[in-house]
């Protein structure tokens, strides 16, 4: 552990920690650098703490004329280095985005979970299975691509265009500009503005009936329809201008969780939530770091509404202010709409936690499931393949709810009978022949009879783990003890499981479609 330095000055400053390798770790802003610093020894048997200190090889120290200018320093070098104890926002990754790829000749359309800010998005979006239907819409009438940029380089036209949901520009069926016309479509599609995306399509709609091409002008008619009955309402696109911003924090010991609502036009048009690691000790600190944190990589409002006030308010508005020409303020509302929206940002935030704190939801899992382990270490099983051929299997694991791709796998089916009971046979059998620790669950993707055959590899090889199977259509749950159960559709126990069927299908159907490009 570092050791602790007495030479700090009693002034204004920035302090910074940095490791053996003189790389910055932390940088933080203090009234007294002498009293801040002495705060860290003082609490070193936190956990973070003493993490950040175990890393530490020295701290160092810039002196400036006043907390104003500390201020300024301290969010520019955040900036320019970002240290790690410093950008720590954990932001909830449960939630898909619908991407288009604008950067790229002919943008796609995508189900993504990274941000590009070169790229347009709507999200986050709750329903996985909504995010896809979106899609599905949105190639439907606009036809634009889905493909990757490998996958696009081709000879031939792929099923997608000849079932009508891709124009084709791989080889050319389309030019770049009229592609691009709809590209453009489809966003102001995707950002509601609906009326111009109809207007057209009328126009071509009645165009096609004119030169006979009756076929054509139904397509176009069911186009319009299917726009008409389709509101995007509760989503909103990076790109447009945001009214103000309101967070809602909810401070605990180690680590806060915080959410934030982005209101457009008089309607909350965004959800984000976050976890921060609390460095600071005070709630205002806290609150500080994360409008610091956050409002250096995400456009800023003229208006932040919160609970109560950071830490350096008044500096942090000027600075926020000069950054965006213009009034930038952070309040606290009494009444009016601001004060409700504020409550509802407070109501999800704490309907969030209590969905999310695992210890209770797998408490839930293991009594409602009569598991034998309580499930901290789960892992997902799926078969993919196409008329019985190229079969393949993929696994996930997940421990306390969180994924861990690092230990994903997939296996190409070589010798199990054709059937998917066999096939899951064989990729158990492969997979713990080579793990020492078993999980405390296994799920597998389908029903009774694949239920059934893990049961037996699990008897054959005396494996541990607790299995269950999840069935698609009623999201059934089997028992390996007999009997099933379901879970209510909205409740974090079917959250958790729909989350780790739909990763080891997602997992399986691309390690499957990659083999069959290949071939």
């Amino acid at each position: 552990m570092i050791k602790k330095r007495n030479d700090f000055p009693e002034k204004p400053g920035v302090y910074l920690f940095k490791s053996k390798k003189n790389k910055i770790l932390y940088i933080g802003k203090a009234k007294n650098l002498k009293k801040r610093v002495a705060h860290y020894f003082k609490k070193k048997n936190d956990q973070i703490i003493k993490t950040l200190l175990d890393k530490s090889k020295e701290i160092d120290f810039i002196v400036t004329d006043d907390e104003k200018d500390a201020l300024h320093l301290e969010y520019n070098l955040i900036h320019s280095y970002k240290p790690p104890f410093n950008i720590r926002l954990r932001d909830d990754k449960s939630y898909p985005l619908i991407e288009i790829k604008l950067k790229d000749e002919f943008p796609g359309i995508y189900y993504s979970r990274k941000v590009d800010e070169k790229n347009f998005y709507i999200g986050p979006i709750p329903d996985s299975k909504k995010t896809k239907f979106i899609i599905d819409i949105v190639t439907r009438i606009f036809k634009l691509r889905t493909c990757t940029n490998s996958i696009f380089k081709r000879s031939c036209a792929c099923l997608y265009y000849y079932i009508g949901r891709c124009s084709a520009p791989c080889i050319k069926k389309i030019d770049r500009d009229k592609y691009n016309e709809n590209v453009r479509d489809a966003i102001e599609f995707l950002k509601g503005n609906k009326t111009k995306v109809i207007k057209k399509l009328y126009k071509e709609m009645e165009k096609c009936s004119d030169e006979l091409r009756f076929e054509e002008a139904q397509k176009k008619k069911e186009d319009i329809e299917l726009i008409n009955e389709f509101s995007l309402e509760s989503y909103i696109s990076t790109v447009i201008k945001v009214d103000y911003d309101v967070i809602a924090i909810d401070n605990k010991e180690n680590e806060s969780s915080i959410v934030l609502f982005s209101v457009i036009q008089g309607k909350v048009r965004k959800r984000e939530f976050f976890s921060l690691s609390n460095l600071s000790s005070s709630r205002e600190d806290i609150l500080k770091d994360f409008i610091i944190s956050f409002y250096i990589k995400n456009n800023i409002p003229v208006e932040i509404i919160v609970r109560f006030l950071p830490s350096d308010c008044e500096y942090i508005e000027e600075m926020f202010s000069k950054f965006v020409k213009k009034k930038v303020k952070i309040k606290v509302p009494y009444k009016g709409n601001k004060k409700k929206v504020l409550e509802l940002a407070e109501k999800n935030l704490d309907l969030h936690d209590r969905k999310n704190d695992y210890n209770i939801i797998i408490e839930s899992i293991k009594s409602k499931l009569n598991l034998n382990n309580l499930p901290f270490l789960i892992e997902g099983y799926d078969i993919s393949h196409f008329s019985e051929r190229e079969r393949v299997g993929a696994v996930v694991v997940f421990k306390n709810g969180k994924a861990l791709r690092s230990m994903y796998r997939n296996y190409v089916i070589k010798n199990a009978k054709s059937g998917d009971t066999e096939a899951i046979k064989e990729v158990l059998k492969r997979r713990f022949k080579k793990i020492k620790k078993y999980p405390d669950l296994i799920v597998i993707d389908g029903g009774k009879p694949q239920l059934s055959a893990a049961k037996i590899v699990k008897k054959n090889l005396n494996i541990s783990s607790d299995i269950i199977s999840i069935a698609k259509r009623e999201e059934r749950i089997f028992l390996e003890k007999g009997g099933s159960f379901l879970f209510q559709k909205d409740s974090p126990e079917m959250f958790l499981f729909q989350n780790i069927r739909d990763e080891a299908h997602r997992r399986a159907i691309t390690h499957h479609r990659k083999i069959r490009e290949k071939i």
